[in-house]
């Protein structure tokens, strides 16, 4: 067996999409002649943390983890302490995601929210990555490493991997979850970080053996913008993993004519919901009875911004339209497969075209029908090659007749992706050949 050293923040207990990609690595990986040895956050700040998900790390991985200072720590320590202090202002928000408030706290929190990626340049885990490295190097003294792997966001997790891949002289391989630059979510910095973003990536992609990206249109945009580097440029997919998807007996369906329409996963950006929501009243003035008929499940975290979006818009949708919070992962998969069919929703603008999230591949999985409200785009690209799902342009209008459409279709009979082309084992394959190269 060679020894892979696995850089990766996003690793149980944190929750959450972001570990499903280089956790069904982690599983896969031996299989291939290749044994992970992980490196992690020992007390992540991130919102989401579920500790049941400690049990999904495969028996005998060796996991190595480094502690972190984070922003997190310190809002939480000082809200905490405010309030026992009896005063009403917060430092932020918790990392639950509750919404700002007004007056001194809304002032504290905005404060807050724009100082944090200033300070804490790349990201909030700068400070894990000291730790990062030394954990790193601790591993390899435990057993020689013969390459290295790391996975971004956070970019920190790439800086402690490009300089454990110097001082431990091992190839590396940088997996992009998300492009940094150019990504379609991500808050406009000024121009000093601007011009230091643009040198670290630059530095990553030299200095990485192998980039991957998770889209092909990332990929290709990387590519424009590192023509000397394209050679090294590869796309591997985000996937699913229908062994886990479909265990235990399908939960039981309900004896009435409701069509249960499911968002499994975060919402991140600010004008996704308002549109829905928009176009969800379209639909139920064109077609009255859909408001007994329809209803659509929002399941997973939501901004502060779309918190409040939904304090002020869902009470006249109910029950049509629901938040049901972040749920832990077994219970988000029963709630999908008890759905009839999932939503994926992205607004119009730049870079959006090349998003694909990870809860597509979940539905397709589960042989789900997909309403994509998307612009022409990768979501697209993907769903026409398996003829799959509902596309609907992200306007109101789109969002009404995707609605129709998808309500109206008759469940199909076949499998969303029999070639299993996004299958996670068939993908890990995939990252091992790029192992193997280098």
């Amino acid at each position: 067996m060679r020894r892979l050293l696995v850089v990766a923040y996003f690793f149980p207990p944190v929750g959450g999409i972001g570990i499903e990609r280089t956790l069904k690595h982690v599983e896969h990986l031996p299989d291939f002649g290749w044994q992970p040895v992980v490196v992690t956050a020992a007390n992540s700040g991130y919102r989401i943390v579920d500790p049941a998900s400690v049990a999904r790390i495969p028996a005998g991985t060796e996991v190595h983890r480094a502690g972190s200072v984070e922003p997190a720590h310190l809002r939480r320590g000082l809200a905490s302490l405010l309030g026992r202090g009896g005063r009403t202002a917060s430092v932020a928000a918790p990392a639950s995601g509750a919404g700002g408030g007004g007056g001194l706290r809304g002032l504290a929190n905005a404060a807050w929210a724009a100082a944090i990626p200033l300070a804490f340049f790349p990201d909030e885990q700068l400070l894990w990555l000291p730790g990062a490295v030394r954990a790193g190097r601790r591993a390899h003294r435990s057993g020689s490493v013969d390459a290295i792997y790391s996975s971004s966001p956070p970019i920190s997790g790439h800086l402690a991997a490009g300089i454990l891949a110097g001082r431990l002289d091992r190839p590396w391989i940088a997996d992009f979850r998300d492009p940094w630059i150019g990504n379609a979510f991500a808050k406009r910095l000024p121009a000093p970080h601007r011009a230091l973003q643009r040198r670290l990536e630059r530095w990553i992609v030299q200095r990485a053996d192998r980039v991957i990206l998770s889209t092909g249109r990332i990929r290709d945009a990387y590519a424009e913008r590192y023509p000397d580097q394209a050679h090294r440029l590869v796309h591997v997919p985000n996937g699913y993993d229908r062994s886990e998807l479909t265990v235990g007996s399908a939960p039981e369906g309900e004896a009435d004519e409701v069509f249960r329409l499911i968002y499994a996963g975060s919402v991140y950006g600010e004008r996704e919901l308002d549109l829905f929501l928009d176009g969800v009243e379209v639909a139920l003035r064109r077609r009255p009875e859909l408001r007994e008929r329809l209803r659509v499940e929002f399941v997973g975290w939501f901004s502060e911004a779309n918190l409040a979006t939904a304090a002020r818009r869902l009470p006249p949708l109910d029950p049509v339209v629901r938040h049901l919070g972040h749920r832990p992962r077994p219970e988000a998969i029963a709630l999908e497969r008890r759905a009839d069919a999932g939503l994926v929703l992205i607004a119009g603008g730049e870079h959006r075209d090349a998003v694909a999230t990870g809860k597509l591949y979940e539905y397709i999985g589960l042989d789900l029908p997909v309403l994509a409200v998307t612009p022409p785009g990768e979501v697209r690209e993907i769903l026409s090659g398996l003829d799959w799902g509902v596309a609907a342009d992200p306007t109101p209008d789109g969002v009404a007749d995707g609605i129709a459409a998808i309500v109206d279709a008759p469940r199909p009979a076949r499998s969303a992706d029999p070639d299993g082309r996004y299958e996670r084992r068939t993908l890990t394959a995939r990252l091992v050949e790029v192992l193997d190269e280098i």
